[in-house]
């Protein structure tokens, strides 16, 4: 063999051959159906047609499940028909429209843009979640239709240093080479990486990380990172490699791309986390003090310049303390003085040792990301500036914001009509867009509603936590939201109003399928069943797939008798539940009793019996089936099915009790399942048992 083949032979052996067998392996796992898809979209059938639908399991490869992060809910078709107009939405919570994504900046967008392209259909699809990072969006483009994206908004930046890999997080610890995070993504898709990784959980202590429940932003509340951290500069090279990739993916799908700065709230939200400077010697601690104690005394009098004067002097000592910097920004602009009021609030942004916050640095990355593909095509938004200039002379703050980073719904219209500007240029209709006034808009999504009164209640909740508690402000932010949660509360009105206002809104065609869904709950809720069902149909016109909106009409229709139409319903239904065992489940045990009232009750007791036997970790709901299905032998005389599910079921709670999954419900629902099946013996034996239990719980001990 000469030496060229031996060389090649070689590399074939090193080279080919191995990857012809991982090739092969992978491929193999995939048929037989191990592992997941991590892409964001997935493709399904329903009724013969192609969609696409959004892939819960994507954001496993960057958190546990068990904190229950999930996208929000798009189906989509796959083919894009002239007159239709689709955008993609890509970010963090902020441009998912926390704390409620249908009064969120992507529904302001729809509604303004249908009224301006009345000849044209507009579907904004929002992709952005909660807690992600660029390093979770670049993931998203990727999955993103080929050809399927008109436009495609980047929205993200807030979450670089707490997200995941940044070195702020709870999760994938930092990596200053983005190669290599890149990398680690790449081998966790791979179905071979997935097997490695459960074989490697199996032998190796389980990770108490995976264990925690969402819980917000109190997660990050220890991960401090100040603003001299030598890591930030890996944080900021590897957002706008990022932002420059992502853009380009885009493109290649193409979609023009809208590129924007991220806005923060700086005058009304104080720095989550205040760190001392290095070296500082007890006597100037004790000089910064004294400085800042006088300034507080000075501020509550209203004694602004002289506030601004001890003020400064604790700046003197300790430059870098961030909170020194917001109170000095506050003094400052009780005085008149904006302009050093916007630069201490610039910096007090910039020291925040708890950054969930765009600094200056990532909006500095987003304009040179921005700069570098100018001529691609790009459009530019500089909406930190935009807010600015909206909330002149001072800076953006509850003006815009409900806290830190999120948006009231004036700030989500001021976002929304920059967006809106930018698509109707570049569809060279500039001169045709004549924004939609901010309270048009209001109308036409519904704001606000019953769920924006639940969500401000939640808002309360969460700024009486930390990290929110560590913030000087921190009183004055949950009296904004308070009052600004009792001026919601008195806007919605009673039902009878909302129905009202959502029927006059209709009628003008300034609303759309989510409002008519929102106007049926509330004609069913004032038993109006024949408006709530005409509303429920219009829904289906306009968009056929909504799960809620096929349950609700389930249980109406089941509810009037109409059990053949419920089965159609609870089927379509099915088309939707994102491989949620919980809701196929509930979906499947809803269909067997349709069957059964329908009259069918082969097919009842078949997936009845798949429902009690294949969802062990459903506890109610697998009892709910066994239920039904002694009901439904009991009915046609079958005694020994009876006798059977009566088996199971006592075999399925006692192998409960003994893993010590019997929670008291489980003793009462046994003896009532037992007693059905006219197991009295038993079903008093778990009476008995559960008495016990109390007996434990209230520490009596028996006699």
């Amino acid at each position: 063999m000469t030496r060229t083949k031996k060389i090649l032979f070689g590399l074939f052996a090193v080279l080919v051959i191995p990857a012809l067998f991982f090739t092969s392996l992978e491929l193999g796992l995939k048929i037989v159906g191990f592992g997941k898809s991590y892409d964001y979209f997935t493709k399904i059938k329903v009724t013969g047609r192609s969609y696409f639908q959004d892939n819960p399991v994507f954001i496993q490869q960057f958190f546990p499940a068990a904190l229950g992060l999930i996208p929000l809910e798009n189906t989509f078709s796959p083919e894009s028909p002239d007159d239709l107009i689709r955008i993609f939405v890509l970010g963090g919570s902020a441009a998912r429209g926390f704390p409620n994504p249908d009064h969120g900046f992507s529904r302001h967008l729809e509604t303004l843009l249908r009224q301006a392209l009345p000849a044209r259909r507009v579907e904004v699809i929002n992709t952005a979640m909660t807690a992600v990072n660029s390093h979770v969006v670049y993931e998203i483009a990727k999955s993103i239709p080929q050809g399927g994206a008109d436009f495609a908004i980047i929205y993200v930046g807030n979450n670089e240093v707490v997200g995941p890999y940044g070195p702020g997080t709870l999760y994938q610890d930092f990596s200053s080479s983005l190669g290599l995070i890149r990398a680690v993504q790449a081998v966790k898709r791979l179905r071979i990486g997935q097997g490695l990784s459960e074989l490697a959980g199996r032998i190796m202590q389980r990770d108490d990380k995976a264990e925690l429940e969402w819980l917000g932003m109190q997660m990050f509340a220890e991960n401090k990172v100040s603003f001299d951290d030598s890591r930030l500069a890996g944080v900021y090279a590897h957002y706008q490699r990022n932002l420059e990739d992502i853009i380009r993916i885009l493109q290649r799908k193409g979609a023009h791309v809208l590129l924007s700065t991220v806005p923060v709230n700086l005058r009304d939200s104080a720095p989550f986390a205040s760190v001392h400077k290095p070296g500082l010697s007890a006597l100037q601690l004790h000089q910064w003090n004294d400085a800042t104690r006088q300034a507080r005394k000075s501020f509550a009098a209203e004694q602004w310049r002289q506030a601004v004067s001890e003020y400064e002097k604790a700046e003197a000592i300790d430059p870098d303390h961030a909170d020194t910097q917001y109170q000095l920004g506050m003094a400052y602009a009780n005085t008149g003085d904006y302009q050093k009021a916007a630069t201490s609030f610039d910096r007090a942004r910039d020291l925040d040792a708890l950054r969930f916050r765009a600094d200056s640095g990532i909006n500095k990355a987003v304009r040179s990301a921005a700069a570098k593909l100018e001529k691609s095509p790009l459009t530019f938004i500089d909406s930190e500036s935009v807010f600015k200039e909206a909330s002149y002379p001072e800076q953006p703050g509850w003006n815009l914001f409900l806290e830190h980073v999120h948006f009231n719904f004036s700030g989500n219209y001021l976002l929304a009509n920059e967006f809106a500007v930018a698509i109707m240029k570049t569809l060279g209709k500039p001169d045709a867009y004549v924004a939609l006034p901010e309270a048009e808009v209001a109308r036409g999504t519904g704001y606000p509603n019953e769920a924006t009164v639940n969500v401000m209640k939640k808002l309360v909740k969460m700024v009486q936590l930390p990290p929110f508690t560590g913030q000087s402000n921190r009183i004055e932010q949950l009296s904004f939201l308070r009052m600004t949660q009792m001026q919601i509360k008195e806007q919605v009105g009673s039902v009878p109003d909302q129905i009202n206002r959502y029927q006059e809104i209709l009628q003008q065609d300034l609303g759309d399928w989510r409002l008519r869904l929102e106007l049926a709950r509330l004609l069913e809720q004032t038993k109006n069943r024949s408006g709530a069902y005409e509303q429920l149909e219009r829904v289906f016109a306009d968009f056929p797939h909504d799960r809620a909106s096929h349950l609700m009409m389930a249980t109406m229709l089941y509810q009037d008798g109409r059990f053949q139409e419920e089965i159609s319903h609870l089927k379509l239904a099915l088309n939707y539940t994102r491989e949620d065992r919980r809701q196929i489940a509930l979906i499947n045990g809803s269909l067997g009793v349709a069957y059964e009232k329908a009259g069918d009750q082969d097919t009842a007791v078949e997936i009845l019996s798949q429902v009690a036997r294949n969802n062990p970790g459903l506890v109610q709901v697998t009892l709910n089936a066994y239920e039904k299905l002694i009901r439904i032998a009991k009915k046609s005389g079958r005694i020994e099915d009876v006798k059977n599910y009566a088996n199971e079921v006592q075999q399925y709670g006692e192998h409960l009790v003994a893993t010590e999954q019997g929670k008291p419900g489980l003793y009462r629902s046994m003896a009532k399942i037992l007693k059905l099946a006219g197991f009295e013996s038993q079903a008093q034996d778990w009476v008995d048992a559960s008495g016990r239990l109390d007996d434990r719980a209230s520490g009596n001990m028996p006699r």
